[in-house]
């Protein structure tokens, strides 16, 4: 079985950092080889930092490289479509970052040609990884949970920080929040981990109800939703999300007719007896890790953490995307289809593309949508301007200019 890959990355913006120290995590697994992206001054900072043999200001040469395995695309949205076909094309296996494509229009014709490669796209969705999903999976499907009646999954993020303390403030890119580039705001490059969640842990939505605005961010598109979404199965799941609060938080709820889980983890019923049943059956098969499962050995994980980044040899803390990269490795290894493929990619793209038509037209859309629906190309600020409201209003610029460094 073959253990070492080829990794090259396409994209050298903030979202690479997070695959670069997953690789790193994943030691000889992963070999960072090569990074592509139009910014020569950023080609030669990451190179510099993660010591990557091989840079190039076109994608198209990465791509010819024999070594590079698995490529990584983390441009902006609207050059998805173009980087993930050709790197599909010349016969790699490809992990996009969400959103698969800025449209739905640009999804399904990514899906048409993936069909002819099957099993070799994903998109990252990093959080089907975490513990407390994992859990809430097992569980549900152990019939600990029940009948799945009601969820709520929300995100709350700031939209810049400021500096403090010598640490520097993170600004949003230039194109963060545009409909030309990103597809949309918080819906899109935010709320879509927790859509995708609803989609994976209830299955097909069949409705959708929502309302948007634009409250505080200074973007073209939406800073804040709240949306209903029905499904096949029965279950009623919100989900909202903002980029206008002060502090960032992520949470979910799934509730069953026999118990319910709650991210940061808990699970709950009211029969003591199936309820400790249920803890104990579940964490022996996903254990609480010893930094989570106790106040004193959270903060000595902390105190580890805040001395390593003072040492000398400073070493990229660990990334979240370290699991999935290593679910999608071992599937490489084993023959297996790549895990979240583009199909289930659309799904969480459908919903967010019903969120915006049914904020536009104050009415419930129904799913499944093709290329009659409204939204299914995309938004302009003329749609959106058009709603009730007052959008901060931001100075035009070509889709060229706002994705001029190829990178999230």
């Amino acid at each position: 079985m073959r253990t070492t890959f080829g990794m090259g990355i396409v994209g050298a913006g903030r979202i690479f950092e997070q695959h670069a120290r997953a690789y790193a995590a994943l030691g000889a697994r992963a070999r960072l080889l090569a990074i592509a992206d139009v910014d020569q001054a950023q080609l030669q900072k990451v190179t510099a930092r993660y010591f990557i043999p091989y840079a190039y200001q076109d994608h198209r040469a990465l791509l010819e490289r024999d070594d590079v395995d698995v490529v990584t695309v983390c441009t902006p949205p609207v050059l998805h479509e173009r980087v993930v076909v050709d790197a599909l094309e010349a016969g790699k296996f490809v992990l996009c970052e969400k959103p698969l494509a800025h449209t739905l229009e640009a999804a399904d014709r990514i899906l048409a040609v993936a069909r002819r490669w099957p099993g070799k796209l994903s998109t990252v969705y990093q959080f089907r990884y975490l513990p407390e999903v994992q859990r809430t999976l097992w569980l549900r499907d152990q019939g600990r949970l029940g009948r799945l009646m009601f969820g709520r999954f929300s995100r709350c993020a700031r939209f810049e920080t400021p500096a403090k303390a010598g640490k520097p403030g993170k600004v949003r890119t230039d194109w963060w929040g545009r409909w030309g580039t990103a597809g949309g705001g918080a819906v899109m490059t935010q709320l879509i981990h927790e859509i995708d969640l609803m989609c994976h842990l209830f299955g097909r939505a069949i409705e959708v109800t929502a309302a948007m605005d634009t409250l505080k961010a200074p973007i073209e598109s939406e800073d804040t939703c709240a949306a209903t979404v029905r499904f096949e199965s029965g279950a009623l799941v919100c989900c909202y999300g903002t980029m206008t609060a002060h502090r960032s938080s992520n949470a979910f709820d799934v509730v069953g007719e026999l118990g319910s889980v709650h991210s940061p983890w808990a699970f709950e019923c009211m029969d003591s007896k199936w309820r400790d049943q249920s803890l104990r059956a579940v964490l022996a098969v996903h254990p609480l890790s010893a930094e989570r499962s106790s106040v004193p050995a959270g903060l000595a994980a902390a105190f580890r953490a805040r001395l390593r980044r003072g040492g000398a040899n400073h070493t990229p803390p660990d990334s979240a995307h370290t699991p999935y990269v290593a679910a999608v490795l071992d599937a490489i290894a084993e023959g297996r289809r790549l895990p979240i493929g583009p199909e289930e990619a659309r799904a969480s793209l459908e919903i967010c593309t019903a969120i915006y038509a049914s904020a536009l037209t104050r009415q419930p859309i129904a799913l499944p949508l093709d290329s009659t629906t409204r939204c299914y190309t995309g938004l302009t600020t003329g749609d959106y301007d058009g709603r009730q409201g007052h959008p901060v209003q931001m100075a035009a610029t070509s889709t060229e200019r706002s994705v001029s460094g190829m990178r999230r």
